[in-house]
């Protein structure tokens, strides 16, 4: 008889244990397809037709009714598009800010300065003549204003990376300072570099130098007109994305 009780209390507990876990199971199952659901991107050329496939099997067509097809929209690419929005409008912002900037210059050549906006960020290019002598790589001081012009809020106020570029043109170059074009090319950038540096207290980390001598001119073919326009420098303010 006590051996007939235990197997009856063991066994009487009504085996409803495993709902609990199984439950568990399902609604992680569940989570795991809707999250794998909202981070795909369907194929809505398909969905389409198989919407039209159904309309024509149930003679939905036949009775003049339309069938609707809502095609889920994953969040992630509605913020990839409003990020790309966002990243234009700060481009094209920045640019515009340049440009008047630049107006405020007294006696400032504008036909030796290009702003534009670009894959990466905006574009500034400078003439030769608005910042150095021919063959040197010191700014006048008289070019300071200029400069100026790209300090302060222009540049304190975004967090955008700052890349200065030199350029010559094809004339060989030979003095005591610089033994070719490669070296008067870096040197221009890097005291442009220095100058933002020292005069905008703009953080180093977010500037940088290059040069590229003659080999990344604007006009390949050089005449009386066009030949100053490769001897350049060339500002990049390029954005992050995020």
């Amino acid at each position: 008889m006590k051996s007939n009780n235990k197997n009856s209390e063991e066994g009487g507990g009504g085996g409803g244990e495993w709902l609990s876990t199984f439950n568990d199971m399902v609604t992680l199952l569940l989570t795991f397809f809707v999250l794998i659901l909202s981070l795909s991107t369907p194929d809505t050329g398909k969905l389409t037709q198989a919407a039209a496939s159904l309309n024509t099997a149930f003679g939905m067509h036949e009775l003049g009714e339309k069938m609707d097809l809502n095609v889920f929209i994953p969040f992630v690419a509605l913020k990839k598009n409003n990020r790309a929005k966002v990243f234009k409008k700060n481009k094209r912002k920045l640019a515009g800010r340049i440009n008047e900037a630049a107006k405020m210059v007294e006696g400032l050549d504008k036909s030796t300065m290009v702003v534009k906006t670009t894959k990466e960020g905006v574009l500034v290019v400078l003439g030769e003549k608005l910042l150095f002598k021919p063959g040197m790589a010191e700014i006048e001081k008289k070019n300071y204003p200029l400069l100026k012009a790209f300090l302060g809020t222009l540049l304190q106020e975004t967090d955008c990376r700052i890349r200065v570029e030199g350029h010559t043109d094809d004339v060989l170059i030979w003095n005591e300072r610089f033994l070719s074009n490669w070296e008067l090319s870096v040197g221009r950038a890097v005291n442009v570099v220095k100058y933002f540096i020292s005069e905008g207290r703009i953080l180093p980390e977010r500037l940088s130098a290059t040069g590229y001598a003659d080999s990344k001119p604007l006009f390949l073919d050089v005449n009386d007109n066009n030949g100053e326009l490769n001897r350049r420098v060339e500002i990049i303010f390029t954005f992050k994305k995020s």
